[in-house]
């Protein structure tokens, strides 16, 4: 049997990241095409995600800890880590086994990845300006290191934010355009499952699935409801598909659908790594910051039209 092609193996494009579909989308679908005729499963692909982000922060940390930084197979690993993560759903889509429970261990081994090496670039870049680190005898230069550590702070709160609105408004796109797959997850939903899985083993898988993706999902609700009220709460509450209805969704959406493409996991990571890569952790905090955060005051009114128009009928 022919293995699928790469294009089945993508969601539609206006909701892929300009930067998967240029680099990590191609060089996942080999794996996955590599991964078909084993037994390796998505699970697997995930984890080894997970091991490739975990061993960037490593490296990251080193320079903290030693003042010899091995940055550049910190941003090798980072890479090949959001390979993987693309592959997974990839390997998911050939095999027609996407799951919810696939969904909220990709997102969970995501936000791992971010804990294992964003902190690690940060430290870093506290020890590059001056701040005290056991690779950094002194002297200190305290209020320049301390001013980068505040914009560190705000860029990754931020960053937070703008990943988290990316990952629904995907969803609700999805929800609206696809016919049969369907992805979003209600928290509700996902509270039973939870509740349900609690009676059975609860191993390394259902820890990372459930004790990242339930808060995760909390906090999702929340700034949804800040950044576009007029979107139902739950996917539950939305209609089903339908092709007018779809086709009316996209034309509102396509346009705010292909900035929020911007602001998604895999953009932040290749953005990181590249600054890892060049030693330049400031060029991306700014351009990360800024740029992002002016052009929301755009992204956020309009997509507030189009959801009003589209919901409020």
């Amino acid at each position: 049997m022919d293995a699928p092609s790469y294009r089945s193996t993508l969601k539609p494009l206006e909701v892929e990241e300009p930067v998967d579909l240029a680099l990590h989308r191609p060089l996942g679908y080999l794996v996955a095409r590599a991964s078909l005729p084993t037994a390796l499963t998505a699970e697997h692909l995930t984890f080894a995600s997970m091991a490739a982000g975990l061993g960037a922060g490593a490296f990251a940390w080193v320079g903290f800890f030693t003042g010899d930084p091995w940055l550049r197979p910190a941003a090798a690993l980072l890479v090949l880590s959001a390979v993987l993560d693309c592959a997974d759903g990839q390997l998911a889509r050939m095999r027609g086994t996407s799951s919810a429970y696939g969904r909220m261990l990709d997102g969970a081994v995501d936000l791992v990845v971010q804990l294992a090496v964003v902190p690690a670039a940060v430290a870093h870049l506290w020890w590059r300006h001056g701040g005290p680190s056991p690779g950094s005898p002194g002297p200190w230069r305290w209020e320049e290191a301390l001013g980068w550590l505040a914009l560190a702070v705000v860029t990754v709160a931020t960053g937070g934010a703008h990943t988290t609105l990316y990952d629904h408004f995907k969803n609700v796109f999805l929800h609206h355009v696809q016919p049969r797959r369907r992805e979003g997850d209600d928290l509700e939903d996902v509270e039973l499952l939870h509740r349900e899985a609690l009676r059975g083993p609860y191993g390394l898988a259902e820890r990372l699935r459930f004790g990242v993706y339930l808060p995760y999902l909390r906090r999702q609700e929340a700034l949804v409801r800040w950044a576009s009220p007029a979107v139902p709460r739950r996917f539950r509450d939305m209609d089903g598909y339908d092709p007018a209805r779809a086709e009316r969704y996209r034309a509102l959406h396509r346009r705010t659908m292909r900035a929020w493409s911007f602001y998604g996991v895999g953009t932040h990571i290749l953005g990181l790594a590249l600054a890892l890569w060049w030693d330049r952790v400031e060029w991306y905090l700014l351009g990360r910051l800024l740029p992002f955060n002016l052009a929301l005051l755009v992204l956020i009114p309009a997509q507030r039209s189009a959801s009003r128009a589209f919901f409020q009928r």
